[in-house]
């Protein structure tokens, strides 16, 4: 995930945050926790698994500084087969850096966190 889709994200973010109503499929979420998540989850998965986007999606603030994801995520296995599993994810701002930002990812029964701007960013699986 490059560098402007990361900050896109962010952004993203903030305006849930400040009550701003838009559609989150335009915004690219769905497609951007696609890859959020295979990375967070990268060693939990088995080769050839990979995410295709979120049915579903639906955000709430639960704090000042954080948005709790859930829906449905498409998953796939290689080419032949393909399922849906819950979703659920928090993004949490670290506000007065901006440095942080935690991504907490649950989908079925792998979960995983991981703060946006250090994560290795080597999905391995697909």
């Amino acid at each position: 995930m490059k560098s402007e889709a990361i900050d896109r994200f962010v952004v993203n973010i903030e305006r849930l945050i400040k009550g701003e109503i838009f559609d989150m499929y335009k915004a690219m979420i769905s497609a951007s926790f696609e890859y959020i998540a295979a990375e967070i989850l990268s060693e939990q998965l088995e080769k050839g698994i990979w995410y295709d986007g979120i049915s579903g999606l639906k955000a709430e603030v639960i704090a000042t500084n954080q948005v709790r994801f859930t829906g449905d995520m498409y998953v796939f296995f290689e080419q032949e087969k393909s399922w849906k599993e819950p979703f659920e994810s928090v993004v949490k701002i670290d506000t007065k850096t901006k440095k942080e930002v935690m991504v907490y990812v649950k989908i079925g029964s792998h979960e995983g966190k991981n703060n946006l701007f250090t994560m290795d960013w080597q999905y391995r699986n697909t």
